[in-house]
């Protein structure tokens, strides 16, 4: 080897160093070096492209690439390296393209198969991804990222058990990549956590936490509940498992660097266990915000005073101002609060382009969209100098939740879009009603409670279909009595089972129909449940599919009866219901959570439904189901009264008031 060539080896070397060290600046020089002398490269060009488009010029980068492909047309990497650039500008046509040519030149070239089924993935077409991968892993079966990425296209589709598969085999592959076997078996983890079952979930967690220590993970192991309780001992058990881990982690220098990457949960499904949360809420608050006290940002502009002939600037939060239940429950209050006194800012990670969506969008002053990365949001949203931070639901999403922990405006409040106090020691108040607190409610929530006159919100009438379906539509004989529970599986506590019992007991011509849960395994440990409790008459409980929300309004129409969920009530199913004059069985419960529809009621001045055990929700029903008479005569009730459910100005006054007495409390 003469000297020249010994030269560029040692130089090409050298760069190939800097570049694994992700020294790209240096890398570069040494690239530029050896095409300086030899500027047919190819290798040195495709590499000075690589390392261009890592350092954040991917335009540069293309032209590099571009030569190297021109002389070496027969190499797939060059054209796989170009595809990955193309890919991340958007250009997803001509990265196809790149792949698929590259594919052509070498079948058997994994990285081809492996890029163009993350692009697939990306172009919203999943089974195409999870074609491509499969053909891959024909290819090469230890490639343990394609299983990763398989199981983490079926967990996205709903399809638990096939992720389970994918992540359990990736995470006995031997590639040689620990932190990739280990978020293989952190899926898997978190696939059986969202099955409900948290006990798997737990000790999964466990065989990553046994070698290395993750704090954030370490959390989420310690916040991990199951969805179904199988009886009030089980539910006792958790409790007690959820405080010991509480504590367990107080006692340790956890650090969280991101939680909403590593921590990555809430402990949402706590809110269904028919008990007082504010111990546990608050030492789960406590325990993220010493792992990572960065989340207690304070805005500067929170120790100014507002001006008193400024409007009061309100910014309103949250994951779901579209058409889902936040939305409809929202959109009413966003539209009518008085833009002379208020300037609103609608602020989401997200935008929608529903109707309830651009409704939302289109009443406010300013919409802003914050990014995922928590931090870079606290600093965006403080940027607003916000008076007062409404947030409209806490503990369904981990970016509005973890944002919650910053002091982003002087007055920070939540409502009950999420029905459970939070913990949070930077969130001021809780909005609720009189009509379904109880008295000494305040000690359940970690705010201060505030409570309106009238439910909190202003919800628009709901549309009623023009064409109705039939009981037997739905797979119900006609002659039957039917009692319809429309409440998700998530809400159905062991003490319904008791009720059911009773009620199909009693009434030998009913039939209670039950709505899938959002996680068909959710729905089949509920039944587990009804075979050990019910067994003599779980035949008469029908499980029927998830319904539009068409077919579902059709579905509360040929309803006979609806029975509410004890310690967990419906919301926007029963406005549904009561828009339809159908009576709702409810129990009226000790949190406001499990009160709602009875508020409803109050609201209504209707009582003869609301029950105060469970034998009278029992009694109640049987009559409603049995007494033609007396269910036409709450129908008509419900008919004649439930206008106040709707188009109520008083609560926006409310609201109004109680945003101008706090800002002026300051």
């Amino acid at each position: 080897m003469n000297n020249a060539k010994k030269h560029i080896k040692i130089l090409f070397y050298r760069a190939q160093k800097h570049h694994h060290a992700r020294q790209f600046a240096e890398a570069q020089k040494l690239y530029v070096e050896i095409l300086t002398e030899v500027p047919e490269h190819s290798d040195a060009l495709n590499l000075l492209g690589t390392a261009l488009a890592q350092s954040g010029e991917p335009g540069e980068a293309i032209k590099y690439l571009q030569r190297a492909i021109d002389l070496r047309p027969d190499l797939a990497p060059f054209r796989v390296n170009l595809g990955v650039i193309l890919q991340d500008l958007g250009e997803f046509d001509k990265a196809k393209e790149c792949y698929e040519h590259s594919i052509k030149i070498d079948e058997t070239f994994g990285d081809a198969h492996y890029n163009l089924a993350k692009l697939y993935k990306q172009m919203g077409d999943p089974e195409a991804a999870l074609s491509t991968y499969e053909h891959l892993l024909a290819l090469v079966p230890e490639r343990q990222d394609a299983l990763v990425n398989m199981g983490n296209i079926h967990f996205d589709n709903g399809s638990l058990e096939k992720a389970i598969v994918c992540f359990k085999k990736a995470s006995v592959v031997n590639s040689g990549n620990n932190q990739l076997a280990d978020q293989a078996i952190i899926n898997l983890a978190n696939t059986y956590r969202r099955q409900g079952e948290d006990v798997r979930a737990i000790e999964t967690y466990e065989q990553v936490l046994s070698i290395q220590c993750y704090s954030g993970l370490r959390i989420k192991q310690a916040i991990t509940l199951p969805v179904v309780y199988r009886d009030h001992l089980h539910i006792k058990n958790v409790r007690q498992r959820l405080g010991k881990g509480l504590t367990e982690i107080l006692d340790t220098n956890s650090v969280v660097l991101d939680p909403a990457l590593e921590i990555a949960a809430t402990n949402f499904f706590l809110a269904y266990q028919g008990l007082s949360n504010r111990i546990l809420q608050e030492k789960t608050a406590q325990v993220i915000l010493k792992s990572c006290p960065a989340l207690g940002f304070i805005a500067p502009h929170c120790d100014t005073v507002k001006s008193p002939d400024k409007k009061i600037k309100i910014g309103f939060l949250s994951a779901y101002f579209r058409r889902h239940s936040i939305g409809r429950l929202m959109q009413g209050l966003i539209h009518n609060i008085s833009k002379d006194k208020f300037e609103v800012i609608v602020l989401t990670p997200r935008i929608h382009d529903d109707l309830i969506a651009r409704s939302i969008q289109g009443d406010a002053d300013k919409v802003v969209v914050f990014p995922d990365d928590t931090f870079e949001a606290q600093h965006i949203i403080a940027g607003e100098k916000l008076d007062i931070l409404f947030y409209a639901d806490l503990g369904m999403d981990i970016r509005t939740y973890f944002l919650a922990f910053a002091r982003l405006a002087p007055v920070q409040c939540v409502s009950w879009g999420h029905p459970d106090t939070t913990g949070i020691p930077n969130m001021d108040y809780f909005i609720s009603s009189n009509l379904i607190e109880v008295d000494g409610a305040e000690d359940h929530y970690s705010e201060k409670l505030s409570t309106l006159d009238v439910l909190p919100t202003y919800y628009y009438p709901i549309d009623v279909p023009s064409i109705f379906k039939t009981k037997n539509d739905f797979g119900c004989p006609s002659f039957m009595t039917l009692y319809l529970c429309p409440q998700s599986a998530i809400k159905h506590h062991p003490d319904l089972d008791f009720i059911f019992g009773r009620i199909l007991r009693a009434d030998k011509n009913a039939m209670i129909m039950v709505i899938e849960g959002v996680v068909r395994d959710w729905t089949l440990q509920v039944q587990r449940r009804w075979k050990k409790n019910i067994r003599d008459v779980q035949s008469r409980i029908r499980i029927i599919p998830r319904q539009t929300p068409e077919n579902f309004i059709m579905l509360q129409n040929v309803a006979d009866i609806i029975l509410d969920t004890p310690h967990f009530s419906g919301g926007n199913t029963s406005l549904e219901a009561f828009t339809l004059a159908k009576p709702i069985v409810t129990l009226d419960g000790q949190f406001m959570r499990g009160r709602v529809t009875a508020g409803m009621y109050r609201a209504m001045g209707i009582h003869s439904c609301i029950a105060k055990s469970r034998e009278e929700y029992i009694e109640i029903a049987l009559k409603l189901g049995m007494d033609v008479e007396f269910r036409a005569e709450i129908s008509r009730a419900i008919k004649d009264s439930n206008s106040v459910l709707f188009n109520n100005n008083i609560v926006v006054s409310e609201f109004e008031d109680f945003f101008k007495s706090v800002v002026d409390g300051l």
